[in-house]
């Protein structure tokens, strides 16, 4: 991948990383890129195979997804993904090179109908139509990243090689022996704001909520004017909030968003509607 580890650890990464990552299957006859090399960000490492796998069972990836790899190198992240589980799949590579070996490694595996290799650059292309996005950029990266990350799609699947997304907290961490961690998470839907509830025994309820990533905190009001504070946590589109000033708590509400409204997710209707 040319988008990799940032410049400032070169010199200190390269002799490890060329001990500890092979670019075995690589290369071919017409390009070989070698680990350690410059991109524009960042040098070029690939993810291990045995790593790819991890990373591609964490997002729970079925032949429905639409997978994009920001800085997919040698394209092994979008070929896996359509050969083992029948995934669409999108590589987006700056390096022209890098780029035009991935397009022909999909050429040899046979999956060039579910794999597309991209040359260009993932601050410019359009991957807002993924249901998996997997990456392996670096920190700072993947912090330029985030508020783009954070307004696809919610549900949205993300996971990461080695960095993290600093203070937004990981849904997962996958800490496999004598391989990188990896870290997941699932885009949040949004819901800070206020809401008014469906009419109850006593009149309609309000509630405020404060969100920070996939956590919620907030109150809800009722008819008598009392504040009861709440907590929860989104998945997704799925939100629960329990009564209390903390999320261990007994289940008080759990509810779907849907843009502007919270519905029951068993198909019994709306709940609640954002004020504005």
């Amino acid at each position: 991948m040319a988008y990799r580890m940032r410049r400032s650890v070169l010199s200190v990464a390269v002799a490890w990383l060329a001990s500890a990552c092979t670019s075995g299957g690589a290369g071919d006859g017409a390009y070989r890129p070698l680990v350690g090399q410059g991109g524009k960000d960042v040098m070029w490492v690939p993810t291990l195979d045995g790593l790819v796998m991890q990373m591609l069972e964490a997002a729970e990836i079925t032949r429905d997804d639409l997978v994009f790899d920001l800085g997919s190198g040698d394209g092994r992240i979008p070929i896996w993904a359509a050969r083992r589980f029948g995934a669409r799949a999108v590589g987006i590579e700056y390096d022209a090179k890098l780029s035009a070996l991935a397009q022909r490694n999909a050429e040899r595996a046979g999956v060039t109908d579910r794999v597309r290799m991209i040359h260009g650059d993932i601050f410019r292309e359009d991957f807002s139509a993924a249901t998996v996005l997997t990456l392996y950029l670096g920190q700072a990266l993947n912090l330029k990243l985030r508020p783009t990350i954070l307004g696809m799609k919610p549900g949205t699947r993300v996971v990461s090689n080695l960095f993290d997304m600093g203070d937004w907290e990981p849904d997962r961490i996958l800490r496999i022996p004598d391989q990188n961690p990896v870290f997941v998470w699932i885009v949040p839907a949004v819901v800070d704001g206020a809401w008014t509830l469906a009419s109850g025994p006593d009149g309609p309820a309000r509630l405020r909520l404060d969100q920070r990533f996939q956590r919620v905190r907030g109150t809800l009001t009722a008819r008598d004017g009392k504040p009861v504070p709440v907590a929860g946590s989104l998945r997704g589109r799925r939100l629960v909030l329990k009564a209390g000033d903390d999320a261990s708590a007994s289940v008080g509400l759990e509810v779907e968003v849907d843009g502007e409204t919270l519905r029951d997710p068993r198909g019994t209707g709306v709940v609640a509607r954002r004020l504005r």
